[in-house]
């Protein structure tokens, strides 16, 4: 008897295994999660770095400034304070980013980088039981309500949390009551 010698396999039978294993892959491997996580972790990393910025240049030039989330607009200033003896508000003079010499503000989502990218949440609560969604860093670091009238704008800081985040990765960026940033990255 004769036996026939395998010839190996042919190439339709080669793309058939190379097709549904590609389809294996794309089922069994989650292709977003993970630069969801890179984007979420940077665009956490940039809000810590405004918060930052704002408590490091309240103390370099002995002037409040404030870190002002805008919700409704996925924006993050900082602005200088200004002050009389009754009542403080936002400057109309915006404090300058060093790195690009333009008004300092970070708007994750249009950034290439940060595409997608929603602030979901900026809560700051205050030691008089107030909340507002943005904080004052006074002259010395500490932050502060510092926007309105009277007394209760040196309300001290209870807690301040920012959220940020895409699809279903986020990240909270916490301001505890010393001006100390960190961010929670299981969240």
């Amino acid at each position: 008897m004769r036996q026939r010698a395998s010839a190996g396999y042919t190439l339709v039978e080669l793309l058939l295994v190379v097709a549904i294993l590609s389809i294996v892959a794309v089922v069994a491997i989650p292709s977003s999660s993970p630069v969801d996580a890179f984007r979420v972790d940077a665009a956490a990393g940039e809000v810590a770095l405004a918060l930052r910025h704002a408590r490091d240049e309240a103390k370099r030039t002995g002037q409040p400034h404030l870190l002002d989330c805008q919700r409704p607009l996925n924006r993050i200033a900082v602005h200088l304070v200004e002050t009389d003896k009754d009542i403080s508000s936002k400057a109309t003079t915006p404090v300058i980013d060093p790195a690009s010499g333009a008004a300092y503000a970070l708007a994750p989502d249009t950034s290439p980088a940060l595409s997608q990218m929603t602030i979901a949440s900026c809560v700051f609560v205050f030691a008089d039981n107030t909340s507002a969604t943005g904080v004052v860093f006074d002259a010395a670091g500490n932050p502060v309500r510092g926007i309105g009238r009277g007394p209760a704008r040196t309300a001290a800081l209870r807690s301040g949390t920012v959220i940020v985040g895409t699809g279903n990765a986020g990240r909270r960026i916490l301001l505890d009551t010393s001006g100390r940033i960190t961010t929670d990255q299981n969240f």
